[in-house]
């Protein structure tokens, strides 16, 4: 099965930027010598995404858990 066609699996397009950031990698992501996952959230009022852990203090969002972006 390919991952695309799972329902758990929710992934970011190319053309979605961090509402906070504005870019598609946050900042300072290259300098980091180790992989670093960059988890991504939706707001949950206004639908933009936030990086996870670096734009936002929360790092991972749990199923059901709600989610404000910091502009709303």
């Amino acid at each position: 099965m390919d991952l695309s066609e799972s329902d758990e699996c929710s992934d970011v397009e190319d053309t979605e930027v961090c509402c906070v950031c504005e870019r598609f990698s946050p900042e300072g992501l290259n300098d980091r010598p180790h992989l670093k996952i960059v988890n991504w959230g939706q707001c949950d009022k206004c639908g933009h995404w936030v990086h996870l852990s670096f734009c936002h203090e929360k790092a991972v969002l749990r199923r059901g858990d709600t989610f404000i972006c910091p502009h709303c």
